[in-house]
C-alpha cells in the first residue's frame, strides 16, 4: 500500500519520471502477484454482494454507511499521498485502512455489525417488553408478529441473579464487604505506583489491610455460631448468582496464583535429590518384597503367558526407579510438582468438580463433612493452579541465566533471588497469559451449575422454569453474557494498562 501511494503521490506533483503507466503500475503491484489478484477479486465480489443486498433492504443506512466509508477511505488516502493527517484520518490510516484488503473487510465487518445490530435493537427494545406483570408482558408482546424480548423476567428476578437466597435482612454484610474493597482499591494503584511511598508506613499498612481482607471477608459473608451481630450463614444454601461466581472467580485466582508459583519453581527446582544408592536399594527392595508375597504364589496359579506376565509386576518398580533417577536425578519436589500439573492438567475441570463433590467425602473421617461450596473452592484452585504453573514457568525459562549468576554473584539467598530478581522479570513477561488464564476461569465458574450450586448460570436456568416467566430463555443468557463480558473487559484493560505501564514487548 505505501508504494501505491508513493507512486500516486509523484503523479499528482508531476515528478514521475519516466511517465507514470497504469497498465504497469497494476501488474507490478497487484497482478504480479496472482494470489493476492485472486483474494482481492474475491474480497471485493464478497464486499459487493453483501452491499448491494443490504441496500434492497435498508437503502438509506446502506448508503449512508457506503457515504461515509467512500469519505473517509478517501480522507484517509489523500492524507497519506500529501502527508498532511488529522488525527482521525492517522488513526484510520493506521487501523482499518493501512492496504486494500482492510479497507474492504473494515466495509464488511461495519455492514455485518450494522444488520446484526438493527434486528438486535428490534428484538431487544422496539418488540420488548420491560412490564414485571406477566399478563401485561404478554399483552405487550402479543401485539407483534414476531414478539422481542420479555425482560421483565429479568426486572423481577434481578434480586435473585445477583445474590439469590441471601437472606435480605443480611445484605448489609455484602455492602459492607463491597464497602472494604472500595476502600482498599482506590489508593491501591496510587500508593503501589509511586516510588514515595516504597518504604512509607501508608503501603506497609495498606498491605496489611489487604492482607486481612479474606478474614473480614469470611467474618462477613460466612459469620460465626452464636453471634447475633453477624449470624453464620450456610454458603450451599445463602449464597448464589452473581455474588456465589464472584466469590468462586476471586478465590480461586487469589489462591491458584501463590500456588502456581510454587509448583513452577518445584518443577524447575535444582535441589539436591535422594542417592542413587537409596532408590537403587528401596526400589530392589520392594521388588523382591513383592515378587516373593504375591508373584511366587500367583505364577502357580495362573495359566498362559498373559498372565504369568502380569504376576510379574513388581519388575515395574525397577523400570520407575531408573526413570525417576534419569530424569529427576532423585528430585523428589521436582517429582512430585510434575506428576500434580500433568496429573490435573490431563483431566478437564468438570471431572475435579465431580471428584470434590463425589469421590472427596468417601475419605473423610466419620461425622465429618465439608460444604460443598469449600470444596467447589477447592477444586477450582487446585485446577487454575496447574495451568498457572506452566504459564510462570514459561515465563521463568525466558530469564537470561545470567540474571541467575548476577543474584549469586552478589551473595543473595535463593529466597531473596527470586523475589527480588527472578520472580518479578518472569511475571512480566508472561501477564498476557496469566491474565488470559484469569478470564478463563472467571468464565469456568459456570459449571458449578453442574454440582448443585446455584451461581448466575443455575439462577438463570430457574427463571426459565418460572410458571410465570415460562418460555423466556434468551433474555437471562444475553443479561449473564453482558455479565461476564463486562467482567473480562475489565481484566482484559487492567491488563493491557500494566503491560503499557511495565513496558512488556517494549524493552
Amino acid at each position: 500500500m505505501t508504494t501505491h501511494y508513493r507512486n500516486l503521490q509523484l503523479v499528482l506533483r508531476g515528478a514521475a519520471d519516466p511517465p507514470f503507466d497504469w497498465r504497469e503500475f497494476i501488474h507490478e503491484n497487484i497482478l504480479h502477484t496472482p494470489w493476492l489478484a485472486l483474494w482481492l477479486l474475491a474480497l471485493t465480489y464478497i464486499a459487493a454482494r453483501v452491499a448491494w443486498r443490504f441496500l434492497v433492504d435498508a437503502p438509506v443506512t446502506t448508503a449512508i454507511i457506503l457515504l461515509a466509508w467512500a469519505l473517509s477511505l478517501g480522507a484517509t488516502a489523500l492524507g497519506n499521498i500529501l502527508h498532511r493527517h488529522t488525527p482521525a484520518t492517522f488513526w484510520l490510516a493506521r487501523n482499518l485502512y493501512s492496504s486494500i484488503t482492510n479497507a474492504l473487510v473494515t466495509l464488511l465487518l461495519v455492514l455485518l455489525l450494522v444488520a446484526g445490530a438493527r434486528g438486535f435493537i428490534d428484538w431487544a427494545v422496539v418488540r420488548a417488553s420491560f412490564s414485571t406483570d406477566p399478563d401485561v408482558a404478554d399483552a405487550t408482546l402479543a401485539r407483534w408478529e414476531t414478539p422481542g424480548a420479555n425482560w421483565g423476567a429479568i426486572i423481577d428476578n434481578f434480586r435473585n441473579l445477583m445474590v439469590f437466597r441471601f437472606p435480605r435482612e443480611e445484605t448489609w454484610r455484602i455492602w459492607v464487604t463491597l464497602a472494604w474493597l472500595a476502600a482498599l482499591l482506590i489508593p491501591t494503584p496510587y500508593v503501589y505506583g509511586r516510588a514515595a511511598f516504597r518504604r512509607s508506613p501508608v503501603r506497609r499498612v495498606l498491605t496489611w489491610l489487604w492482607l486481612l481482607t479474606p478474614v473480614v471477608s469470611y467474618l462477613l459473608l460466612v459469620g460465626l455460631s452464636g453471634n447475633a451481630v453477624v449470624p453464620r450463614l450456610n454458603p450451599d444454601i445463602d449464597w448464589g448468582g452473581l455474588l456465589l461466581t464472584v466469590i468462586i472467580a476471586v478465590v480461586g485466582i487469589m489462591a491458584s496464583f501463590p500456588l502456581g508459583v510454587l509448583l513452577a519453581l518445584g518443577r524447575r527446582s535444582r535441589l539436591s535429590g535422594l542417592p542413587a544408592w537409596l532408590i537403587w536399594g528401596a526400589a530392589a527392595v520392594l521388588t523382591v518384597y513383592f515378587l516373593i508375597s504375591s508373584t511366587v504364589p500367583a505364577l502357580g496359579q495362573t495359566a498362559g503367558v498373559a498372565g504369568k506376565a502380569l504376576a510379574l509386576w513388581p519388575l515395574l518398580i525397577l523400570l520407575a526407579a531408573w526413570l525417576f533417577q534419569r530424569a529427576f536425578r532423585g528430585n523428589v519436589v521436582a517429582l512430585l510438582s510434575t506428576i500434580y500439573i500433568e496429573v490435573v492438567r490431563g483431566v478437564p475441570l468438570i471431572t475435579i468438580l465431580f471428584m470434590s463433590i463425589i469421590i472427596f467425602p468417601i475419605f473423610l473421617p466419620p461425622g465429618m463433612e465439608v460444604l460443598g461450596t469449600w470444596r467447589v473452592l477447592a477444586a477450582v484452585t487446585l485446577f487454575a493452579a496447574a495451568y498457572l504453573a506452566e504459564n510462570i514457568r514459561g515465563g521463568l525459562q525466558a530469564i537470561p541465566k545470567g540474571q541467575y549468576e548476577a543474584a549469586d554473584a552478589l551473595g543473595l539467598s535463593t529466597p531473596r533471588k527470586y523475589r527480588l530478581i527472578i520472580l518479578p522479570q518472569a511475571l512480566r513477561a508472561v501477564i498476557p497469559a496469566i491474565v488470559g488464564q484469569f478470564i478463563g476461569l472467571f468464565k469456568d465458574t459456570t459449571l458449578v451449575a453442574i454440582v448443585a450450586l446455584t451461581e448466575l448460570l443455575g439462577v438463570a436456568n430457574l427463571i426459565s422454569a418460572q410458571p410465570d416467566w415460562l418460555g423466556v430463555h434468551r433474555e437471562p443468557y444475553v443479561f449473564i453474557a453482558l455479565i461476564y463480558f463486562i467482567g473480562n473487559f475489565f481484566m482484559a484493560s487492567y491488563s493491557r494498562r500494566l503491560e503499557r505501564r511495565l513496558g512488556v514487548g517494549e524493552r
